[in-house]
């Protein structure tokens, strides 16, 4: 496994954020070996729990990296990481950017001023309805709309319309 695919199953693991990565990433040096540490291993690295120490220990148990990434292709996105030079600057300045990027599309430099489509989880119709018209006038503008990819009010918003209207530009989640 190459470490671009162990930050993605590090990001899918429930209870470990890019704080965490980034403080794991100090102590066992790159992602690959943070996967394969053992438990007490984990235990020593800094602000690291038994929870979250047995999430990552056993992480083939509960998550599908094959799947993850078969599902990746299939929507014709790739992964950025920090590491890579088109990860967006600002994203980089914030106190926890994201661990990885799923990017459908060219990142550009007029991408650098985009709109975020964030939400809950559980909504009305009425604000799915006003997220997704929103999104698609802003594409139709050219503005780029993002998703935190978190399947709430953002996620069918951002995917549905932004591929019809601008598939450079469309979220992968």
């Amino acid at each position: 496994m190459d470490s671009r695919e162990a930050l993605v199953a590090l990001n899918l693991i429930e209870g470990v954020g890019p704080v965490r990565v980034r403080q794991l990433l100090d102590h066992f040096g790159d992602a690959p070996a943070i996967l394969s540490a053992a438990r007490h291993e984990l235990l020593r690295a800094r602000n690291i729990g038994e929870e979250t120490a047995e999430a990552i220990a056993s992480w083939e148990k509960t998550i599908d990296l094959a799947a993850e990434l078969r599902r990746i292709s299939e929507f014709g996105c790739r992964i950025v990481v920090q590491a890579d030079p088109e990860y967006p600057e600002l994203l980089r300045q914030i106190y926890d950017p994201p661990v990885v990027l799923y990017v459908k599309g060219e990142l550009s430099a007029k991408d650098k001023n985009a709109v975020a489509m964030v939400g809950s989880r559980v909504t009305t119709h009425y604000g799915v309805e006003v997220a997704r018209k929103l999104s698609y006038q802003l594409a139709y503008l050219g503005v780029t709309v993002v998703s935190g990819g978190a399947r709430g009010i953002d996620g069918p918003a951002v995917l549905v319309f932004h591929q019809s209207v601008s598939p450079s530009k469309s979220s992968c989640r």
